[in-house]
């Protein structure tokens, strides 16, 4: 075998592994269905901003109302991942609800990240590797970035407190509470998708 031919026989070895991973990879890669959350494929949203498919409408729940966007399905789905095109959510849980039990159930809780480049809140959060079935999903909000968080010494039954301080102020022990006040929250679109299925 001359050198030429080794050349060809190389070449040709490197394209057939470059085309497999190719194709290997393209197999692997997650198949998705469409947005089972619209509003055209027959679920209801807590309100019609939240699953209209338009990322330019507002979804917005007042504070009073324990801060809760929700989604009730025509059927049973199997969840795999939802996405969340955000306002002003920095803390939330993502709930399900348990056919089996009769009960809400939490998938998973979400967090801000902290370095955001200079923006004030995260744009989208994507919660995947799900993996249950429910004809309900709830987002309880838990903190917005529009909260504000006051001290007070005597704090009503129904306050959030968030955090106990202890001072000493002049000689003598002072105890005030860290009271969260909740803002109205909202997000632009909740999405939700299952496993495509093979063809």
């Amino acid at each position: 075998m001359n050198v030429s031919q080794r050349i060809s026989a190389i070449c040709m070895i490197l394209f057939c592994i470059s085309l497999f991973g190719c194709l290997s990879t393209s197999m692997l890669s997650t198949q998705w269905s469409e947005n089972l959350a619209l509003a055209s494929n027959e679920t209801e949203a807590s309100d019609p901003a939240v699953n209209d498919g338009k990322l330019g409408t507002i979804a917005v729940v007042d504070p009073a109302n324990h801060r809760v966007f929700g989604l009730k399905f025509p059927q049973i789905y199997k969840v795999r991942k939802v996405i969340v095109y955000n306002v002003n959510l920095f803390r939330f849980d993502l709930d399900y609800w348990d056919l089996e039990n009769q009960e809400w159930k939490q998938a998973h809780t979400v967090l801000q990240r902290r370095n955001l480049d200079g923006r004030r809140v995260q744009p989208k959060y994507v919660i995947d590797r799900l993996n249950f079935q429910t004809n309900m999903l709830r987002l309880k909000v838990r903190r917005t970035v529009d909260d504000r968080v006051i001290s007070k010494t005597d704090p009503d039954p129904n306050d959030k407190i968030v955090n106990k301080i202890r001072k000493n102020f002049y000689g003598r022990l002072v105890t005030y509470f860290r009271v969260l006040q909740p803002s109205y929250a909202s997000l632009r679109e909740i999405e939700v998708y299952t496993l495509a299925k093979r063809q």
